[in-house]
């Protein structure tokens, strides 16, 4: 536990709170949410006589039966998808909470587990941590690249017993598409390997269609989606998220649940139901239109001339995720010399001297340590002003 180094994307928000004038580019909290259309209600559920009733009792294991409805039905109204809101999902402490019940429900100490490169640095941490091995999976930048990288090498995985798919990905914004998940489906049946959707930034996607691991037939008993409101809905402090999954592995994660966490909060559960329950469709496609347009005017702004290479556009998600090989080439030496990766130098080069913070692009994976992330979330005049200064590099 000592050797685990500090999450890194606060940890460069820390810094550059230190600082001052920065523009917080690291760190990946939605200026929006969450939907108006919800306030009257959770404005009820705040009143005295109701917040005390929530403090009163422990939650079900498998959350309330009236959240897990709203997100079945979140499934038929978006995707046609029928789960069942008794016997295949459950309320998790937000999403990561879901990763750490998957992990442990389908593996066992020492088993490996497959992770895309590049990939959302807590995947690794958690397989770490839970004594699992990490497998990384190699990806090329293109327009199926889970099809390339299980295609390229069909036996150097089969002993894998979860995959963990992102998409829309962070950091990449990569959506996988039809080809991919007939790839992975393939892989999975093939090899008896669970997988493992984590579709938080499902309402995200602008480029590229999103789908649901189980809207392909062969993933359907062998897949767990997870998901949560942190990220589409803008809340990450109400700390829900939940996973979908065949009955008998839902068993099995609400036991883990109960002796870990007894329960989620019920409060924040009824701000959940709110929000779900609310006409959030249009304020979805908003956020989603507005995303998108952030990275076109990235993408048109920050050129190769600057330094910047668009090996991966972003097809959803909330980031971009440049190379920055020839801005290395333009950095300060010092930059070269106290860091051992072009993104960690780069980082840190426009944290300090152009007062933008970045991510650097190693803690998603060893594939990626000449890239950087930035997110697409930050308030419009932060993000402008970002802009201008990284175009200057």
């Amino acid at each position: 536990m000592t050797d685990l180094a500090e999450y890194a994307s606060k940890s460069i928000s820390k810094k550059a709170k230190e600082i001052g004038d920065v523009c917080a580019m690291s760190f990946g909290e939605p200026y929006f949410g969450p939907p108006e259309s919800a306030k009257s209600e959770i404005e009820k559920n705040l009143n005295y006589d109701s917040y005390i009733e929530t403090l009163k009792r422990y939650e079900d294991p498998r959350g309330s039966l009236e959240l897990r409805q709203e997100i079945s039905r979140w499934y038929s109204d978006n995707y046609g998808i029928t789960v069942c809101p008794d016997t295949e999902v459950l309320v998790t402490h937000g999403g990561v909470e879901a990763i750490t019940l998957s992990v442990l429900c389908t593996t066992s100490a020492n088993d490996k587990v497959l992770v895309s490169d590049p990939s959302y640095m807590l995947y690794s941490r958690n397989i770490t941590v839970l004594e699992r091995v990490v497998q990384p999976l190699s990806r090329v930048p293109g327009s199926h690249e889970y099809q390339g990288a299980l295609k390229n090498h069909p036996d150097q995985y089969s002993d894998v017993n979860l995959m963990i798919v992102n998409s829309p990905e962070n950091p990449s914004g990569y959506v996988l598409s039809e080809q991919d998940w007939k790839a992975v489906a393939e892989f999975a049946e093939k090899n008896q390997t669970w997988v493992l959707h984590d579709e938080v930034y499902d309402s995200m996607a602008f480029e590229r269609k999103h789908l649901p691991a189980i809207a392909n037939s062969k993933l359907k008993d062998k897949t767990i989606l997870i998901n949560s409101f942190s990220k589409k809905f803008g809340l990450p402090g109400l700390r829900i998220g939940w996973m979908v999954a065949p009955a008998e592995l839902i068993d099995q994660a609400a036991k883990l649940h109960d002796y870990m966490y007894l329960g989620v909060g019920i409060l924040n559960e009824k701000t959940a139901i709110a929000v779900l329950k609310s006409d959030s469709r249009q304020w979805l496609q908003d956020n989603c239109q507005e995303i998108s347009d952030r990275a076109n005017i990235a993408l048109t702004t920050l050129t190769e001339e600057s330094g910047f290479d668009w090996r991966r556009s972003p097809l959803g998600a909330m980031f971009l995720f440049p190379e920055i090989s020839k801005l290395y080439k333009r950095i300060p030496q010092k930059y070269k010399e106290q860091f051992e990766s072009k993104g960690e130098a780069v980082a840190n080069y426009l944290l300090l001297e152009k007062g933008v913070a970045t991510v650097p692009g190693n803690v998603y994976g060893e594939d990626s340590a000449n890239y950087i992330r930035l997110v697409l979330c930050t308030p419009r005049d932060e993000f402008d002003l970002a802009m201008q200064r990284l175009a200057t590099c």
